[in-house]
């Protein structure tokens, strides 16, 4: 091999380990601060069934800012138009959950696009409470995790000074404070993380496609020779 075919060689190795670190090892767009998690609310963030109870929380204290596009969950107002059902049902993908053995429609995913349309007045409404528009929460539990979010419904103002975001739930007048927004965590972790069988199913899908990529580059590397060695001849 060549000195060029060899920089080229251990410089596109160095790109593609670089690439696998940071996808695989740091990922810099994960969450990397630490923030303490009460043992009972990890053990009810990590529970399916709490999910569930967390959907209907989070609809109860969350839509009236927020939406879940991801999990057919819109703003509550936006909900109770007497308009919506018919966009939902024309406009939007069905959301599908197994429940006793059959797939059951649970909402809807409307296009962005779409939605805002609809809640235009809605959100400049919110925007000129807040001073800007509350984000929607689908993937809220991938770009800050569990201790976060967690922490962060509790109390917002002793995480993030001067949000805007109210606080909702007060330990000090009910007990059940801490148990209802570890279940919204869940919520929210439940729509952003797949189920066991969609993990195994993902990470094989991601070990055939590197063997194919290296057995790809290792034919083509072999036929590359090949060619060349003719054309010395």
């Amino acid at each position: 091999m060549s000195t060029w075919g060899l920089v080229k060689t251990v410089f596109f190795a160095g790109i593609t380990a670089v690439f696998f670190f940071v996808i695989w090892i740091h990922n810099p767009f994960a969450p990397h601060e630490e923030y303490e998690l009460p043992h009972e609310a990890g053990k009810i963030i990590g529970d399916p069934k709490a999910a569930v109870e967390g959907r209907e929380l989070f609809k109860q204290n969350c839509t009236s800012c927020h939406s879940l596009r991801y999990d057919g969950l819109y703003l509550m107002s936006v909900a109770a138009k007497p308009e919506w059902a018919q966009i939902e049902k024309t406009q939007g993908k069905p959301i599908l959950v197994e429940k006793d053995g059959k797939l059951e429609v649970k909402g809807y995913f409307v296009p962005r696009d779409v939605y805002e349309a609809v809640a235009i007045t809605d959100l400049e409404g919110l925007k000129a409470s807040f001073g800007k528009i509350p984000p929607d929460l689908s993937t809220i539990y991938l770009s800050r995790g569990a201790g976060y979010l967690y922490n962060f419904i509790m109390d917002p103002q002793k995480v993030l000074p001067g949000t805007s975001m109210p606080k909702l739930f007060f330990p000090e007048y009910d007990k059940e404070a801490p148990e209802k927004v570890a279940k919204i965590v869940a919520y929210l972790r439940s729509v952003n993380d797949p189920s066991p069988g969609e993990k195994a199913k993902r990470a094989l899908m991601g070990v055939v496609t590197i063997a194919y990529f290296l057995a790809m580059g290792a034919l083509l590397w072999i036929y590359r020779k090949r060619i060349v060695s003719h054309m010395s001849h």
